[in-house]
Order: structure tokens, then C-alpha cells, then sequence
């Protein structure tokens, strides 16, 4: 994927050699990720990501963020599936995307085109909206999305195709490593002995990140208005695949909440198609 970010379906893509489902990793944004603080935060925006965004009714927000340094490349692109209701709605009520820099400067995302394109991977018809390329600032950016009627986009963040980490929680913070000073022979021996605080000696509640998905989190998603399972150690959200899926929507019901990978086993190990289908509707990582 060359040029081609932010999607707003399920969050950011910009010119694509590469089919979509492969060359973005998929993030889909819960319900309760109001705000760029609450959302996922991808730890290298560079590294290419197709956040996912589902809205019910007119002004619901979902956020998340993206970590880019000096010299990188801010890429996004704003993408949405072509079916209904998104391809019925006029531009003015699909969802809105801001984007705040590091420095506090916001911009929106205009939709300024809708040019069709078919992603192989999952056999889906897409339609891009908007594409934007620019230089980064040093920092974290915020994302917000907000509705102003029922629609799922896609915004595509991001180009190299690598495996990336998304976590949830405050930023890493990375301290720099004091250096020796000129003057530290001449310390007194009772500040020497004071240790200076590390990173192994950070009280652990306060230096972990959370990260991955808890099986509670799995549990409370257990009907089908809100369908996710947990298959091989990942987490999927199953939603959208309950009334597409060729074996019956009972099949998929029955996975709501629960740990799937034996029922999924028994019926695909081993098949290349619902593997990689199944990969369309990925979370991210069962927390251990």
C-alpha cells in the first residue's frame, strides 16, 4: 500500500497496491471509546491499520490515536463499505472525522470523492471517501469520529506492511537513560547510595499498559446485537458475520461470548476461506 490511509468502517487507509484486508490489521473501536484518551492508541503510525467505526444513530463518538515522530509521514484514508446504508447517505450525514496534531492543530477530513474499490481479500466492494498525505509532527495525534446517522466507516492509518501494536491505556513513556555526570565523583557517598528510579523499579501498576482483550470483556459481548468470540487465543468481533454466514446464523450465535476455537476448528481447520475471512473481524489478542 502506497499513499492510501484513513478508513472509517471498522478507522484510517491512501493508494493501494496491496489488497485492503491484508495490508491493514484490523481495529474495531467499542462503545466506550469516547474520546482519544479512552481509545486504542497505535504505538507507530506509520504501520498500516484499518480502524473500524459503528455508529447506531446521529452523534455517537469513537476515538483512538496514533504515535508518529519527526520525519514520519501521516497517512489516512477514509473509506466505507458499498452497501446500505452508507452508500444511500449523502455525504453530510456520514460520519465526521477531526484530527488534532500534536501541537493542537485540528483539521477535517473533507470527503471529496467516491471512487470504487474491490478488496479480493474478503471479496468486499469498498468506495474511498477522502485520502491524506502530510508530514507528521513529533507526538501522539487524536482521532475523533462522530455520526450524524446510523453508518460504519473505515479510516486507514498508516503504509508499511508489518505487524503493529496497539495498546489501550496511557502512552508508553520511554525515559531517557540519565548519562554520568563530570562532577559525580565528588557526590557524597550518602546520595550515592540512594538509587535513581528505573524502569524495573516503577511500582508495576503504574509502568504496565494495558493491552488485548479480557475474557469478561469477551463474556459481556454475548448476544447478537453484539457478538464477539475467541478463537486460537484473538478475539473477533462476529457481528456483521451472524446473517452473512453460508452455514446459518445459528452457527455463529452459538460462538457469542465464548471461547469458539474447538467448534471453529471442527468445522474449518485447515480451509484457507474461513480463516481468512474470519481475519476480516479481528479484535486483537485474548489478554493472558
Amino acid at each position: 500500500m502506497r499513499r492510501v490511509l484513513i478508513v472509517l468502517s471498522t478507522v484510517v487507509l491512501a493508494c493501494a497496491v496491496i489488497p485492503f484486508a491484508s495490508a491493514h490489521q484490523p481495529v474495531e473501536l467499542l462503545d466506550t471509546d469516547t474520546s482519544a484518551k479512552a481509545g486504542p492508541l497505535l504505538v507507530d503510525g506509520t504501520i498500516s491499520f484499518a480502524i473500524r467505526a459503528s455508529f447506531t444513530k446521529s452523534g455517537q463518538k469513537k476515538a483512538f490515536r496514533a504515535a508518529l515522530k519527526e520525519g514520519d509521514q501521516l497517512d489516512v484514508q477514509y473509506l466505507i463499505v458499498d452497501k446500505k446504508p452508507e452508500n444511500a447517505l449523502k455525504n453530510s450525514q456520514l460520519p465526521q472525522l477531526v484530527i488534532t496534531s500534536p501541537t493542537g492543530k485540528k483539521f477535517t477530513i473533507k470527503i471529496n470523492e467516491r471512487s470504487p474499490f474491490y478488496e479480493p481479500y474478503g471479496g468486499t466492494n469498498y468506495f474511498y471517501l477522502a485520502r491524506y498525505s502530510a508530514p507528521a509532527e513529533a507526538g501522539i495525534y487524536q482521532f475523533l469520529i462522530t455520526s450524524r446517522a446510523k453508518a460504519g466507516i473505515t479510516i486507514a492509518v498508516g503504509e508499511k506492511e508489518i505487524r503493529g501494536e496497539v495498546v489501550r491505556g496511557p502512552a508508553p513513556v520511554i525515559t531517557p537513560t540519565p548519562t554520568a555526570s563530570p562532577t559525580a565523583t565528588t557526590t557524597p557517598a550518602a546520595a550515592k547510595s540512594t538509587p535513581e528510579p528505573t524502569a524495573s523499579s516503577t511500582p508495576k501498576a503504574e509502568a504496565t499498559v494495558q493491552s488485548g482483550y479480557t475474557m469478561a470483556n469477551v463474556k459481556a459481548n454475548n448476544s447478537e446485537s453484539s457478538c464477539w468470540s475467541v478463537i486460537s487465543g484473538n478475539v473477533y468481533n462476529l457481528t456483521q458475520w451472524i446473517n452473512s454466514h453460508p452455514g446459518g446464523p445459528s452457527r455463529i450465535r452459538a460462538l457469542c461470548g465464548t471461547d469458539g476455537t474447538s467448534s471453529f476448528n471442527a468445522q474449518h481447520a485447515g480451509r484457507s476461506t474461513p480463516i481468512s475471512t474470519l481475519a476480516n473481524y479481528l479484535l486483537g489478542p485474548l489478554a493472558k
